[in-house]
């Protein structure tokens, strides 16, 4: 590998920030591992009713590198159309705020790497065209999948197209998701870097005699995609032939009331616990102390949550949906057929008896060996300095 260190330009869409804390936080995740090796500022964009100005830029410095978080008033005009031109527009100025900071801290970047296509690659399209400057997109969008259907417009499609080939590359989270977005006719050299988790802070705990045992769910509440009116049934049902287990359930979403409710009619009644949105540190409190986690989402590109779960010697219960299955192993879990909460109650009693069969070091080692950070950060490193060399050939 080449000896210098690169200026790297993290352009997300998705990013943990004033409104939303723990919103795309496995970019965070990304950004915090390449950047012990390179020169990396974070530039996100975000809309914001309440400043009276048209701009505000905030800079952050909490992992060791600058985040530009630059917020743009939201129109509200009550023509629709002019709302989304103003905030194109607007969108696209924060961005050139956010550059010109990035470029008096740290100089002109060597490569921008985009996370999500969209918006977001509007600075790398117009840099990679006046200065030259390469750029990478990875993605981890569920929306390009045909089980959610998000990605519409023919004039969106023809961005994405457009980028895609602008693009030195697009990186995904899993072969399924590649395949979904190949789908859609866009055409780009392809690799496969999955999601990273932060194996000091997910550790095991070597020694657990839990009693009832303890499972645990973590998602944005949701019918769609994650399933949480089946998950609810079949918890309510098992609960009722067998009180030897409980849960807890980490983060917030639409239907959460909806899981709470149903909870409290039902047999689980007294024997769940709701954290809500937890700080990491808490989540991996929880986590290693569980038995198993639960997982029954409809559509996934990758699961973080999943591969957190390894990283502390915990087995996972999960749809076989998406990209779970290329990450699952008898070893890992148990995969279960999707929607149906007759088969989820069978996967459920499954592992109830069965969860302390699953060997903690080597679910701890798979996750050490292709999710650590050393690995990923490694692979981004290895690819950044191959796009900058062919750049200039």
């Amino acid at each position: 590998m080449i000896d210098y260190n690169l200026n790297i330009l993290f352009l997300p869409k998705w990013y943990p920030n004033k409104f939303e804390p723990f919103d795309g936080n496995f970019i965070e995740n990304h950004a915090i591992a390449v950047s012990k090796k390179c020169n990396l500022g974070v530039i996100f964009i975000h809309s914001d009713h309440e400043i009276t100005t048209n701009f505000s830029l905030t800079k952050i410095e909490k992992h060791g590198f600058p985040e530009y978080h630059v917020y743009y008033k939201r129109p509200t005009f009550g023509v629709g159309f002019l709302n989304q031109a103003i905030s194109f527009f607007r969108y696209r100025k924060a961005q050139l705020i956010g550059y010109n900071a990035y470029l008096k801290d740290i100089g002109k970047p060597d490569l921008c790497h985009v996370h999500i296509n969209g918006k977001s690659a509007l600075l790398a399209n117009f840099l990679k065209t006046t200065e030259k400057i390469p750029f990478l997109i990875t993605e981890h969008w569920s929306g390009y999948t045909k089980e959610s259907g998000a990605f519409k417009g023919y004039f969106r499609k023809k961005f994405y197209q457009y980028t895609a080939k602008q693009s030195s590359g697009i990186t995904c989270v899993s072969s399924y998701l590649k395949e979904a977005i190949t789908s859609h006719n866009i055409a780009a050299e392809f690799s496969i870097i999955p999601n990273v988790v932060d194996t000091d802070l997910f550790q095991i705990t070597p020694e657990k005699s839990n009693q009832p045992i303890r499972i645990v769910h973590i998602s944005n509440l949701s019918k769609t995609p994650k399933n949480i009116h089946l998950i609810v049934e079949a918890l309510n049902h098992v609960g009722s032939k067998r009180n030897d287990f409980e849960i807890d359930i980490i983060g917030t979403g639409p239907d959460e009331q909806f899981m709470i409710d149903e909870l409290e009619k039902g047999s689980m009644k007294n024997r769940y616990t709701f954290h809500g949105e937890i700080e990491l540190s808490n989540v991996a409190n929880i986590l290693t102390n569980a038995d198993f986690l639960l997982l029954y989402s409809q559509f996934e590109t990758q699961s973080v949550v999943m591969i957190e779960a390894f990283a502390c010697g915990v087995p996972v219960l999960v749809s076989g949906v998406g990209g779970i299955p290329e990450y699952m192993s008898e070893e890992r879990g148990i995969l279960v057929q999707p929607n149906s909460t007759k088969e989820l109650e069978k996967g459920l009693v499954k592992m109830l008896d069965g969860y302390k069969k699953f060997n903690q070091q080597k679910l701890r080692q798979y996750a050490i060996q292709n999710f650590g950070v050393k690995q990923i950060q490694e692979q981004f490193i290895s690819l950044y300095h191959k796009i900058k060399l062919d750049a200039r050939t």
